[in-house]
């Protein structure tokens, strides 16, 4: 029979499942066979034994792939390295080289007008996927269990970096300002190299995390 997770109280492991018959049945620790800890609202499997569940099991989730407008606009959910890298990152990169090369084109062949016009739209196509590159990269920092808001730590950086280059041209020192940006530049390096390992390069969460179903098949 299947049911849902009413609550599970770690000090005296036990627990209560409400059935899908209507039925509350209680549990004990024993009964569990799943590879984390019972929490409520999880969806079970279990064999009724009067008031009493046995042999209970954690049913997993099905990922449902997301349309266009949810996995492009909507931060909500769990996105894969293939889905980050395929469906985002790689067609953004390709169509942001095609407009910086014909702008280039344009230069060089002396026409402003296409130039200006292409360079034109590199800066809208920039802007329309500001909130895209944001929504997926929170996605896939969900898939690695993380908090979404990491998602602002590069921008922090940038912020933090403008604002000690402005203090330092206002207090007219040099050093200081070479200072920011060596100090500036380690830091975004050493933060954009652990996005890529973090949240480019690694698996996520085995099984669903607290922010959804995994996106990967087993």
């Amino acid at each position: 029979m299947k049911g849902s997770i009413i609550g599970f109280d770690p000090d005296t492991n036990t627990g209560a499942i409400s059935g899908y018959d209507g039925k509350r049945y209680d549990f004990a620790a024993v009964d569990w066979h799943g590879a984390t800890r019972p929490k409520h609202g999880d969806i079970v499997d279990f064999l009724p034994d009067e008031q009493h569940a046995a042999q209970i099991y954690l049913l997993e989730p099905e990922y449902v792939r997301p349309g266009f407008w949810q996995f492009y606009f909507s931060p909500n959910g769990r996105a894969s390295r293939s889905e980050y890298w395929l469906r985002y990152f790689v067609p953004v990169m390709l169509i942001d080289i095609v407009l910086n090369a014909i702008s280039g084109f344009g230069a060089a062949v002396d026409s402003m007008a296409l130039s200006a016009g292409f360079a034109f739209l590199y800066y809208i196509f920039s802007l329309a996927t500001l909130w895209p590159g944001i929504a997926v990269l929170v996605k896939r920092i969900h898939d690695r269990d993380k908090s979404g808001w990491y998602v602002l730590l590069p921008y922090a950086l940038l912020l933090l970096g403008g604002i000690g280059l402005i203090a330092g041209a206002v207090a007219d020192s040099t050093g200081a300002v070479i200072a920011v940006i060596v100090i500036w530049a380690l830091l975004l390096i050493g933060v954009m190299v652990w996005f890529f390992v973090e949240f480019g390069c690694l698996r996520g969460t085995i099984g669903a995390n607290r922010f959804g179903p995994d996106p990967v098949r087993a």
